[in-house]
């Protein structure tokens, strides 16, 4: 199966966890970072998510999974230790065209949260899509190092410049944008680009 790839926006959106191990916290904290806004339903949570919670930082029901439960949310993650309860979540994610993604089964997975390394604005995201997730950790960390923060200020400056670009291209055919754009970006791309070449990792 051919997967499309796409960056979701889930600022403000209603996300749902169920489970309340390490795995759920996980998915919790990247749904942080990404200013969702999370419920997590577990009948008991561990010391760091408890920690999490008395910070206000999600929403928390001590329950076991109700048939009900997922709606009204734009995106669900099954993550308890139960095959059974996580396939239930997912059928009835399913029934209500909700995007899901289990942590243990592709069972009803929608999507697959793809392991992704940050410098300044630019995401380059690994994803298995849930088949081989040893590499894709491997990789990631690949992309981490080559990718490092020294590099933040230089992507950041190239993003200006070429938004700069852009609007002094209003009117330009396509042909002549993308004439215009290589010769004021392609050798600062280059640039930064032999930067990461020279990078050192290490697995």
């Amino acid at each position: 199966m051919s997967w499309y790839p796409v960056s979701l926006n889930l600022k403000g959106r209603n996300c749902l966890i169920v489970g309340g191990g390490k795995v759920a916290e996980r998915k919790l904290k990247s749904l942080i970072k990404a200013e969702a806004s999370v419920t997590l339903i577990a009948p008991k949570i561990n010391i760091e998510l408890q920690r999490m919670y008395k910070e206000e930082v999600y929403h928390y029901l001590k329950s076991t999974y109700q048939a009900n439960d997922v709606n009204g949310f734009f995106l669900v993650i099954a993550a308890t230790n139960c095959s059974k309860t996580n396939f239930r979540i997912g059928a009835d994610a399913e029934s209500l065209a909700i995007l899901f993604n289990s942590a243990n089964s592709s069972e009803y997975s929608n999507f697959y949260p793809a392991s992704a390394s940050q410098c300044g604005d630019i995401q380059l995201a690994v994803s298995s899509n849930g088949q081989n997730p040893y590499l894709v950790k491997k990789i990631r960390t690949y992309l981490d190092q080559k990718f490092d923060n020294s590099l933040q200020e230089e992507v950041l400056e190239l993003g200006l410049l070429r938004n700069q670009k852009v609007k002094d291209t209003a009117g330009f055919s396509e042909i002549e944008k993308k004439a215009f754009m290589n010769d004021n970006l392609l050798e600062k791309v280059e640039v930064l680009l032999d930067k990461v070449d020279k990078n050192t990792w290490r697995l």
